[in-house]
Formats: structure tokens, C-alpha cells, sequence
């Protein structure tokens, strides 16, 4: 739609963000702090985002949190981290604005803002040992926050199937409780979660962490400063004058409204995670169900609203054909994917196809394996694990031991004495299946995996258990009973979208800039390419964007 066929405006705003996530917000927060007006709209009953379901960690590189704490880092090194493990695939232009101003927004958020982000010194980037790659401090946990503080907390948004007063922690907190059977001195060093989850629900504080932290501190900052935020209210098209983008046809609550945007509209409203005919369209191994999206963790909400409005004023498309991949299952009854992060780096434990045969290290990035997983020619993949296993572990939302029967009956859970029993129930070649297991425990004993280099890099030893010897992340798969559960190539969210500059200004194929219109998040073509440097890498580039979008907007020189 072009400006001149508007006879008056229903709302003025100087900047109008499209989506709620850690970008949207963020970009809401520096321009309301910066002096402009803002407007936030949000398609659904809810704000968050898929932020909401996330850990929250934003991965930031030389940050104030390592400086406080004496850990090296810099610029350089992040710079040469990104340049050696995405190659040409993204301008370096992008790549250097990132680096160069990832810390300054973290520092920026921490003194503007409600968010405070602490320290993780022991996780390392996903490829430490590469050029440049860093073996603790890059990613950043968001606080735990009070929901009591917001007016709307009811309305932020949470994983499906959550229960009300769940274990509130933190990501480096409530990895240590995960470890409460093979390492119970590790409790000490977090004992606090337990009064304050205590404390929670006797007092009903309405204490928050992880991606809904990170949410209700910035919801809170935005609170503060009297920034509208409109549920219900949907992006329908973006409005044009001479080339550049100057507001928006939104309806809100059935009721269609032209929004003038005098300094441009923010677009930051998640990817095309639940629309099957994009995710059909950009992906050619897509069956029903994955394309349908029954394996993404994102926000159900993520329908490339943005992206398809960016498209109608002539915006171009990039990295369409990834995501962020997640190895996920579906618990019986789970109104959301069970994702499947740390314990794949575990002691006996193997992932194994039809065939039987492992395809790759277990314990690599959850990002690497997805794609393994959905790349593989003799699908479906099992996590295949024994006795030992089950009793020391959790696994999804299975605490140590405890495997509810459901599951069993359900066929959810595989269980049998056997490999054979095993295998047969699984539909898994057995013959393959025992020979894979035979050539895996010899090499566990010996702590060393020739075939694929589990337990090698520091981020398997993250993922392990460090009371296991000699390797962390080795053990035999031995002990009967033995387990199986069926993994898929699940995602937490698209990773194509509009092609920005790096001042998140929305391009065009000829490479001009379209006036007016940003993108960040999930809703623009990932900074880091096909790459996935480190936890938190989808929120630190969204809110490094959404900052560079905010400040370009209102006129200041970053």
C-alpha cells in the first residue's frame, strides 16, 4: 500500500516494532530510551516470543561481564572466530558491526535498561577449538526477575505444558541441579535455588528466569517508560511513500488501522517456524509432519508475517533454506516439542539410524546434529542408552530413574533386556545395531571415540559428566534394560529471512536500502550465516541488531 492512498492516519508513532521477542523488545527499549516514541505490536495474546522458550543466554563476545571477571577476550579474536567457521557467506561488513557492537549493547542494556545479564566462565563457543573460538565467558545468562513487577505479567508468554511454580533457575544453575545423582557436592554450589523456589510459591513471588527473564526484564524497562505494547494486533502490510516505508496496516482486535511510523518500522516478529507451505517451499526433505512444524520449539505465532510483508515492498530473501536445528522428541501428550540439549554428550549413550550405525558425535552442538539428523539417509534416529544410564541422568523431563510407564506404553520410551528386543521394537537393523554397540563400548573403555571424536572438544566436556572416567562423555552402553527414543530434525526457529545492512536496514536484491524498514531476529537473514558460534548466538545478534535498528533510527552516530 502506498502512502497516497491514506486520507488520514489512525496512529502516529516515530517507530512501530513488529514482534515481542528479545529483538523487538530490545529495539523498543534503546529508541523510548534514545527520545523516540514508540509502538509495539504483537499478532497473539501473548508477549515473548520464542524468547520466552529459550534459556535466554545471548552469546556476546568481549563482553563487561569477562572484563569484570578477568577473562580474555577480544574484538579480533570473535572477528576471526566468525570469519574462519562462516567463510563468504555473510558480508563482513555484518560480521565486524556485529563484534564491534555486541559488548557495547550489553553494556548499553545493563546501564539503560532492567536487564542484567551473569557470567557462565565455563561454557565454551560451539567450536572452541577453531581459530579465534573461546573456552568460556561469550554466553551470558539472563538474571532471574519478579514477575510481581509487571502490570501484564499473566500475559508473558510460557512453554506449553509448563506447570505453574516450576524449578525457577537459571541456565548454569540448573545445569549443576542436573547433576544432582552423579554429583551431589555440585548442589552446594546452588543450594539458594531451593528456598528461593521455596520462597516462590509460599509467597507467590512470581520469580522468573531464562528466556522469560530476559522477557520480563525488558518488558519491565518498557513498563517503565510508558512504551504501549498492543496485543491482539497483527501485521498486515507495510505502507510506502516513494520507495521508503513510512508505516503500517495493522489490525488490532478485528480492527484495521494505518499507523504512520516517522522514523521507520522495526521488523522483528520471528521466523516461518509454523507455516507448512514456507517451510515446504524452502525445504526439500520436508514431510507432513516436520513441515507442519510438530518438531519446532518456536513461538506459534512464527508465520513470516514480517518476512512475506517485507517481500511486498521488494525486500530480499536470505539463508531461506535454514534454521536453528534442535534434536527433538514428542513426549504422549506434550503440547510442545521435548528438546534435547546436554544429554546427548553424556556417558552411554549413542544416537544410532535404521541401520543401526552412528552418524556423527553425539555431543556436537545441537545446531550441527540437527542438520546431521535431517541430512541423514537412513532415517529415523534413536538415542539409544542403558540402565546406567537411565539411573544417573535426566533425559528431556525425565528426572534420574524414574521412567513413567505412559511412556512406555505409549511407545514413546523403547524398553527390553535386549539389543535384539531392542532393535526389533524400534525397527532398527539389529545385526547393525550390536555391531555399532560392540566397536562404541571398546572404544568407551578406552575413552576415546576414533569414529567421531565424541568427548574431544571442550564443549562435548561441558555437555559430560565430569565424574565420569576416563572421558566425560564415554560410557558402554551395557547394562540391560536398554532404552531407545525417537529423535527428530526439530528447530527453535527459521533462520532465513530479510537481507539487512549492517545497520539492520532491510535491501534489495540490487542492494539499495529500503528507507525506513529495519529487520532483527529471527524475522532477517541470520548475521551469522549457516553458523551457530555459541549459546545465545540467536539473541545476541537479535538484540545487537534490534540496538543498531533503534540508534540508526533515532539519529545516532554508533
Amino acid at each position: 500500500m502506498t502512502g497516497d492512498a491514506i486520507e488520514a492516519w489512525d496512529q502516529e508513532t516515530d517507530l512501530l516494532v513488529v514482534g515481542t521477542g528479545a529483538a523487538g523488545l530490545t529495539a523498543a527499549v534503546v529508541a523510548a530510551n534514545e527520545g523516540l516514541k514508540v509502538l509495539v505490536i504483537e499478532k497473539t495474546e501473548f508477549y515473548g516470543g520464542t524468547t520466552a522458550f529459550s534459556g535466554g543466554v545471548a552469546w556476546i563476545p568481549d563482553n563487561h561481564l569477562m572484563k569484570d571477571a578477568g577473562i580474555p577476550d577480544t574484538r579480533q579474536d570473535a572477528l576471526t572466530y566468525l570469519k574462519h567457521n562462516i567463510g563468504n557467506r555473510v558480508a563482513p561488513s555484518k560480521l565486524e558491526a556485529f563484534v564491534e557492537h555486541a559488548p557495547v549493547m550489553a553494556r548499553y542494556m545493563s546501564d539503560n535498561s532492567a536487564v542484567q545479564f551473569q557470567m557462565m566462565e565455563d561454557f565454551p563457543d560451539y567450536r572452541p577449538e577453531t581459530p579465534g573460538g573461546c573456552k568460556g565467558g561469550r554466553s551470558i545468562d539472563p538474571k532471574v526477575f519478579s514477575g510481581r513487577k509487571l502490570k501484564d505479567f499473566d500475559r508473558l508468554r510460557k512453554r506449553p505444558g509448563s506447570l505453574p511454580g516450576g524449578v525457577v533457575g537459571s541456565v548454569k544453575e540448573l545445569r549443576r541441579l542436573a547433576f544432582f545423582k552423579s554429583d551431589p557436592k555440585g548442589l552446594l554450589d546452588v543450594w539458594y535455588v531451593i528456598p528461593r523456589n521455596i520462597w516462590n510459591r509460599v509467597a507467590g513471588r512470581q520469580h522468573v528466569s531464562s528466556g522469560r527473564a530476559l522477557v520480563a526484564r525488558l518488558r519491565y524497562s518498557l513498563q517503565e517508560k510508558n512504551v504501549p505494547l498492543w496485543l491482539n494486533t497483527g501485521l498486515d502490510e507495510l505502507i510506502t511513500e516513494n520507495g521508503a516505508v513510512t508505516g503500517a496496516r495493522v489490525t488490532k482486535e478485528g480492527n484495521s488501522l494505518n499507523i504512520r511510523a516517522r522514523k521507520g518500522v522495526v521488523i522483528a516478529a520471528g521466523g516461518f517456524d509454523h507455516n507448512k507451505a514456507m517451510r515446504q517451499q524452502y525445504f526439500d526433505k520436508a514431510s507432513e509432519s516436520w513441515a507442519s512444524g510438530a518438531y519446532s520449539s518456536g513461538a506459534p505465532g512464527s508465520m513470516g508475517d514480517g518476512i512475506r510483508a517485507g517481500q511486498a515492498v521488494g525486500a530480499a530473501l536470505d539463508l531461506m533454506d535454514d534454521m536453528w536445528w534442535m534434536p527433538s522428541s514428542n513426549e504422549p501428550g506434550a503440547l510442545a516439542p521435548t528438546i534435547h540439549v546436554f544429554e546427548r554428550g553424556l556417558p552411554h549413550i549413542i544416537i544410532v539410524n535404521s541401520k543401526g550405525k552412528r552418524f556423527a558425535n553425539e555431543a556436537r552442538p545441537y545446531n550441527e546434529l540437527g542438520r546431521v539428523i535431517y541430512e541423514d539417509d537412513a532415517p529415523p534416529a534413536f538415542m539409544v542408552f542403558d540402565n546406567d544410564y537411565r539411573n544417573r541422568y535426566t533425559v528431556g523431563t525425565m528426572l534420574p530413574g524414574m521412567t513413567p510407564e505412559r511412556f512406555i506404553r505409549d511407545g514413546y520410551v523403547k524398553k527390553a533386556e535386549t539389543l535384539d528386543d531392542l532393535a526389533r521394537q524400534c525397527g532398527i537393523d539389529a545385526a547393525g545395531l550390536k555391531e555399532t554397540v560392540s566397536r562404541f563400548n571398546a572404544m568407551a573403555e578406552a575413552g576415546r571415540d576414533d569414529d567421531f571424536g565424541k568427548g574431544q572438544s571442550a564443549f562435548d566436556l561441558y555437555a559430560g559428566d565430569k565424574s565420569h572416567k576416563p572421558n566425560p562423555c564415554l560410557g558402554p552402553v551395557a547394562k540391560a534394560p536398554f532404552y531407545a527414543i525417537e529423535i527428530h530434525a526439530g528447530d527453535l526457529g527459521t533462520k532465513g529471512g530479510l537481507l539487512t545492512n549492517e545497520r539492520a536496514q532491510v535491501l534489495r536484491e540490487d542492494g539499495t536500502v529500503i528507507e525506513g524498514l529495519y529487520a532483527a531476529g529471527n524475522s532477517s537473514a541470520c548475521v551469522v550465516g549457516n553458523f551457530y558460534p555459541g549459546g545465545g548466538g540467536t539473541i545476541g545478534a537479535g538484540m545487537t541488531y534490534s540496538y543498531l535498528a533503534a540508534m540508526h533510527a533515532a539519529g545516532r552516530q554508533v
